[in-house]
């Protein structure tokens, strides 16, 4: 129980270290609060300082969240202290939380998106991954919403990976999950869904 719960607080410290933040000053001196949403995270570091730091960010935020969550899995398989249900959740929610709410920044942390899905990628043995890239990138080309991506991104989680382990600590991580999201995007919700321009063009060339 007490490895468990050491697992679980580095899980949290990992996710709320600011790497975009840290990787924005290194690699291009600027901060990447200043622009765009202000979120701390790898999307403002694309923008601040171009690919490369948006990449190196977007690496680094992802495997914050995934090797805290693989590394505790993979102990308590190894030494046959399994994991419960909410031991699982608590493990694989930590980097999010911690990431949102980062003592590093305040408390005030970023969207987690990332993290989301260094989470994702650790308990469905890397399936996330391809599937997320699928899902978001799909969604991005049929509209601009970035709140509207994340959660159909993470409805497609639920409905892909739940039936293929149908247990209970999917669920209750995905609730939490996407509380979070929808409490870190709820501005942007009411911009509602916004089509691409080519699916405007389509549809008044089919019309």
């Amino acid at each position: 129980m007490l490895t468990h719960i050491v697992f679980i607080g580095v899980g949290y410290a990992s996710g709320a270290v600011p790497w975009a933040v840290l990787i924005g000053r290194c690699l291009s001196n600027k901060d990447v609060r200043n622009v765009g949403d202000g979120n701390p995270g790898a999307i403002n570091a694309w923008k601040t300082g171009g690919p490369v730091t948006g990449m190196v960010s977007l690496f680094i935020e992802i495997a914050k969240a995934f090797t805290p969550v693989f590394i505790g899995m993979s102990y308590s398989t190894q030494y046959g202290e399994p994991l419960s249900q909410i031991g699982l959740v608590l493990l694989a929610s930590a980097p999010i939380i911690g990431h949102a709410w980062s003592p590093f920044l305040k408390f005030k942390g970023g969207k987690a998106l990332a993290a989301s899905w260094g989470s994702w990628i650790a308990i469905t043995g890397g399936l996330a991954l391809p599937i997320g890239c699928i899902l978001l990138g799909t969604m991005h080309l049929l509209q601009k919403n970035h709140a509207i991506t994340v959660t159909a991104c993470l409805l497609g989680f639920l409905i892909i990976f739940f039936p293929m382990k149908p247990e209970i600590s999917i669920v209750i991580f995905w609730v939490l999950n996407i509380l979070v999201v929808i409490h870190k995007h709820k501005t942007e919700y009411s911009n509602g869904i916004q089509l691409r321009r080519w699916i405007d063009r389509f549809n008044r060339v089919s019309n």
